[in-house]
């Protein structure tokens, strides 16, 4: 099998009515992901544990990365 990594990058939105903002915080706020796209191009891992180990390594709190079978 053929695996190969999508990436979801989310972005921070101010939610607050009144549009607060302290230090660079928001009052309030959720995040908005983006649809998952193909990350590395013309790259395949050719097990699941090596897509899903350098898919953790990749992850961060504004970006998630996930490994997908090719058919």
């Amino acid at each position: 099998m053929i695996y190969e990594l999508h990436i979801r990058r989310g972005q921070l939105v101010n939610t607050d009515p009144q549009r607060r903002c302290y230090d660079g915080c928001y009052a309030s706020s959720r995040v908005d992901w983006s649809p998952w796209e193909l990350w590395i191009r013309d790259y395949t891992f050719d097990s699941l544990e090596k897509a899903e180990y350098t898919a953790k390594l990749f992850c961060r709190e504004d970006q998630q990365v996930k490994a997908v079978e090719v058919k």
